[in-house]
């Protein structure tokens, strides 16, 4: 059955452009006049001995491939003349010029209400076997609609120009007059190579002036209005099955959007309801009346098309050379092969494309029907709300991308188009259209209705976000949508809708512009309210969130600045804040407890370091609010076999180290001073190794058979030597123990007998490592004692 979307694109197909995407005229020839400097004044027709002075006076013509300007003979041989060389009798010439210009735009299908201008670009000359791959313009102007091509008089064979859009082409050869070639913006073309004689021309950029009567929603065929309208009711009321989703009891809705893809592409700053291109305009007029009788919204946007296909490579028949294909070319001026540039998009066109695999459409540079910037409506759409009158393939991608055959994957084809498109939506879902492409528009107009008092309106537009709600707001952009957020959460009085608002973010998006309206949401629901909602923001596996700018451990230093801000609040406030810290403290036990079991010894002393300014920012916030309870709970953790944390508690107490020492009292860093001192005395209190003394400590985790080998040589004093004939699984699993947990070990394996013999040597690591941990913490030991007055007698005690 066919999709009333897919219907809708075959009415729309029957509205047939009045012009076409190129046209030429003629002219006399008595009303130009040129002169070119160091040449003098052309004679038409040019002679070769003129033409030859002119390329004399050339330069090696550029090309542009994104933002660069290149220069590469391969893709465009011709001579450009310098502009500031070149006068023209504009005066006369526009007597021809003016008149020619007017008939082009009928041609075009352009509307009588609007008059092309043309600016001159280049002069150039193209000599015997000069070329310009295809290629296409670059829209320099807002205004610029096309290019136009005036080919002057003179002798030349070959050199014919081809231009191409949708699947239809048209050459254009010389003639004794002038010839005026208009073309839009977005069409190939080509210059075939000149084979005899030298081709001159004019360059000049079209620009459109004048806006077209009507704009969005001109005239259009009632039966053809009426019918897409009919398409529209149907999309827009049937149920349609996205591939891939599982089956499901419960039928799906109806899709939200429809998105018609126009034929022609067109750039940012000249997208335009009054400058569509060729049948685009009749369509976009059709479709935008319909949309009004169908009770729908109607923008203007641009596409960006990414198709993969499955595809056969080409048969090549040419020949390839220094990267490029060349074909032969034939006395008529075409060639026996098709040719092309590598480097461009459609260098890929060769290959035979076989099945639709997969299609994405992506949206941008909205324009609303009265031509003024619109909100966004969706940046991405399913391919269940996208159709097109004229399919992709027809046209030309800006880019491609082969993968060829892999083994199970491979022989692909990635395409990427830019079209126009119009993108409709009924107006009874305007608000959730609208919300999914913009969350910061959805929260402002909920704010709106809380403000204005109408709190069911609002209450029930914040219900018809929650289908989605959670995909679309970690990934808005806006810097303060948690702040936004959390105001209109708290103004909606309804503590599901406020956390559903709410659980999406993350803690590490919360500011201290945001402590009022934290205040606010506490006061309003409560705290066990506002405790769930902090466990879903300090929840581990959260998607990261763009919008805070860092990770848990940058955002929980600055709690103690966040405490203070809150704390000013009144008691509301530090209950808000004893809230923060308890979470914050939560998460920190947590992380301490994961980082401890890295085996990796070094591995696990950078995570643990990494903790250190968390640790630190929790005590002194805990000071802040006044919160003994909460400071003697981390001190007491911290105490507990704190001798695996040492590598992070000593960062703390140095980073506290300009505190006030009232503030390092009531965060309890003196206490943590003391322990840390007592752990360190301990440890300097063990007799050293002696030197026969080789046992290295076991690493835990595996319990298997070869560990257990592995931990009783390991813990032997006395070997420092182990020959273990294994086989090579049991020899990588050895490895990968000793390497993982960095022991000081040296691994080989003797390559002689079934199996081979893994040899293990303790190395002399095992009393350097000691005599450097003894160091560090004499030294750690020494700096407490001067910054923090410890009494190491007292510590040892």
């Amino acid at each position: 059955m066919i999709s009333a979307r897919d219907r809708l694109a075959a009415i729309l197909a029957e509205v047939k452009a009045p012009g076409s995407f190129s046209a030429r005229r003629t002219a006399p020839v008595d009303d130009l006049h040129i002169e070119v400097r160091g040449v003098g004044p052309l004679v038409f027709p040019v002679a070769d001995r003129q033409a030859r002075a002119l390329c004399r006076f050339g330069r090696p013509a550029r090309y542009g491939r994104g933002e660069q300007t290149l220069l590469d003979a391969g893709v465009r041989d011709t001579w450009e003349i310098p502009k500031s060389r070149v006068k023209v009798d504009k005066r006369r010439w526009a007597k021809t010029l003016q008149p020619v210009l007017g008939r082009l735009r009928r041609d075009l299908g352009l509307p009588s209400t609007c008059e092309l201008k043309a600016e001159l670009h280049s002069m150039l000359v193209y000599a015997p076997g000069q070329f310009f791959v295809p290629h296409q313009d670059s829209e320099k102007d807002d205004a610029m609609l096309g290019s136009l091509v005036v080919t002057l008089p003179s002798s030349f064979t070959g050199g014919a120009l081809v231009i191409e859009h949708g699947g239809e082409s048209a050459t254009y050869r010389s003639s004794k007059n002038i010839s005026f070639v208009a073309f839009y913006a977005d069409c190939r073309h080509q210059v075939r190579p000149v084979r005899t004689g030298h081709r001159i021309v004019l360059t000049y950029n079209l620009l459109l002036q004048g806006e077209a009567v009507g704009g969005a929603g001109g005239e259009a065929g009632s039966e053809l209005v009426d019918a897409a309208a009919r398409c529209l009711d149907e999309h827009f009321s049937t149920p349609e099955s996205r591939p891939g989703r599982p089956v499901r009891s419960e039928p799906d809705d109806p899709p939200d959007r429809l998105v018609y893809l126009l034929d022609h592409e067109y750039t940012a700053r000249g997208l335009s309801w009054s400058r569509l291109k060729g049948s685009d305009a009749g369509r976009a007029s059709v479709l935008a009346v319909a949309a009004n009788g169908a009770a729908c919204d109607v923008v203007l946007a641009l596409a960006d098309v990414h198709e993969t296909w499955s595809c056969f490579e080409p048969d090549w028949t040419g020949r390839w050379r220094a990267g490029r294909r060349y074909g032969r070319w034939g006395d008529d001026g075409g060639t026996d092969d098709d040719w092309d540039s590598p480097d461009d998009a459609a260098g890929h066109e060769d290959y035979e494309l076989d099945e639709l695999i997969d299609r994405g459409t992506t949206l941008d540079c909205w324009i609303d029907p009265s031509g003024g910037p619109a909100e966004p409506v969706a940046t991405s759409v399913a391919d269940t709300e996208v159709c097109a009158s004229t399919p992709s393939t027809d046209l030309r991608p800006y880019a491609s991308e082969y993968e060829g055959y892999m083994g199970n994957y491979g022989n692909t084809m990635d395409r990427w188009y830019w079209r126009g498109a119009l993108v409709v939506w009924p107006h009874r879902r305007n608000f959730v259209v609208r919300a999914q492409a913009s969350p910061a528009w959805a929260l402002d107009r909920l704010r709106d209705g809380v403000r204005s008092g109408d709190l069911a309106d609002a209450r029930e537009r914040a219900a018809s976000l929650a289908p989605f709600w959670a995909a679309v707001a970690i990934q808005a952009p806006t810097r303060d949508l948690l702040g936004k957020a959390m105001r209109v959460a708290g103004g909606l009085g309804e503590p599901a809708l406020a956390a559903m608002l709410l659980k999406p973010f993350r803690v590490e998006m919360l500011g201290r512009g945001d402590a009022r309206a934290l205040v606010e949401l506490v006061d309003g629901y409560g705290e066990p309210w506002a405790r769930d909602l902090l466990l879903v923001w300090f929840g581990d596996g959260r998607p990261w969130a763009p919008q805070s700018g860092q990770n848990r451990p940058d955002w929980m230093a600055s709690l103690p600045q966040l405490c203070e801000v809150l704390q000013a609040a009144g008691h509301t406030g530090t209950a808000a804040a004893r809230l923060l810290v308890q979470s914050s403290w939560s998460w920190l036990r947590q992380a301490l407890g994961q980082r401890r079991e890295i085996p990796r010894p070094s591995r696990r002393d950078e995570a643990l370091t990494g903790l250190a300014k968390p640790i630190g920012a929790v005590l002194e916030a805990s000071a802040v609010i006044g919160s003994a309870d909460l400071r003697d709970a981390a001190i007491g953790f911290l105490g507990v076999d704190g001798e695996d944390l040492l590598s992070c508690l000593m960062p703390v107490l140095r980073g506290a180290k300009g505190l006030t020492w009232a503030t390092r009292t009531a965060a309890g860093l003196d206490a943590l001073a003391e322990q840390t001192a007592a752990l360190l005395t301990e440890r300097l209190a063990r007799p050293p190794r002696s030197s026969e003394d080789w046992s290295i400590e076991v690493p835990t985790g595996c319990g298997c058979d070869l560990c257990g080998t592995l931990g009783r040589f390991l813990a032997a004093p006395a070997t420092r030597t182990l020959e273990w004939p294994l086989r090579q699984d049991g020899r990588k699993h050895v490895h990968g123990t000793i390497d993982g947990a960095e022991l000081p070990v040296h691994h080989q394996t003797r390559r002689t007998g079934r199996p081979y013999t893994l040899v293990l040597t303790k190395t002399d690591d095992v009393f350097d490592r000691e005599r450097l941990a003894r160091s560090r913490d004499e030294a750690d030991l020494a700096w407490l004692s001067g910054h923090w007055d410890v009494d190491i007698v007292q510590a040892r005690r």
